[in-house]
Parts: structure tokens; C-alpha cells; sequence
């Protein structure tokens, strides 16, 4: 039978270090992914209220609450 090799416990620990070191990288990488993500979805909801609130400024000024369809058109 042949005999498999096996690692020294010195190899088997900088190969887990390594493996550490790895993943704690990919945490880091997705912790900044999310923080990307969390200002992104910020930013789209200023933008959403922003828009919001200029439909409402034109329904106010318009003195009726016409479909956004026909406000899109009267801008054209």
C-alpha cells in the first residue's frame, strides 16, 4: 500500500493561517461592497422623494391630480 504524504503540523498551520487570512480579505471586501450598496440604495431614495415631491408641486400648481401619464405629456 502505497503511503500518502502528510503534512507537518508546521504546513498545516500556515495553510490555515493562509485560509485566514483569505477569508478575513473577503470579509473586508464585502463589508466595503455593502457599504457601497447601502449609499447607493440612499441616494436612490433622495432621488425618489425629490421626484415625489416635484409631482406634487405640479399636481398642486396644476390645481388637479392627473394621471403621471398626462403630466409626462403637458412637459413634452
Amino acid at each position: 500500500m502505497p503511503r500518502r504524504a502528510s503534512l507537518t503540523l508546521g504546513d498545516r498551520r500556515e495553510s490555515l493561517l493562509a485560509q485566514l487570512r483569505q477569508a478575513q480579505d473577503e470579509v473586508t471586501g464585502l463589508r466595503q461592497e455593502e457599504e457601497y450598496l447601502l449609499l447607493q440604495i440612499r441616494q436612490a431614495r433622495e432621488q425618489v422623494r425629490y421626484y415625489e415631491g416635484l409631482l406634487a408641486l405640479l399636481r398642486r400648481d396644476w390645481g388637479k391630480t392627473p394621471a403621471l401619464k398626462a403630466l409626462v405629456r403637458k412637459l413634452d
